[in-house]
């Protein structure tokens, strides 16, 4: 589905990772505009993957998508920082398409 949503605005998939430690090297093989990416994943989760990123001086904009924070919850800096947008799953198509071109 979330293939679905990027390909279909014109967007290129250039990588997708089954998780953070993965994420971080497809990250690093690729340099991608935009990282979408879930805070849980195996192995290393989004935000380490996301500290692992900007620590190489990535400046992807980075998009969390996630269902498990709470709205009562504190999101770590990672997903409040400039670059960063976080999406509470279920999103609409629209969000994502906003948070891409931010």
């Amino acid at each position: 589905m979330l293939r679905f949503m990027v390909e279909r605005e014109g967007h290129v998939i250039v990588a997708e990772a089954a998780n953070g430690v993965e994420a971080v090297e497809k990250y690093r093989e690729h340099r991608p505009d935009v990282t979408i990416m879930d805070i849980d994943m195996p192995l290393m989760t989004g935000v380490e993957a996301a500290r692992e990123i900007r620590d190489m001086g990535g400046s992807t904009r980075i998009v969390f998508c996630s269902g498990g924070y709470s709205k009562f919850e504190t999101p770590p800096q990672e997903l409040r920082s400039e670059g960063s947008t976080f999406l509470r799953k279920p999103f609409l198509p629209a969000q994502l398409y906003q948070a891409i071109a931010a």
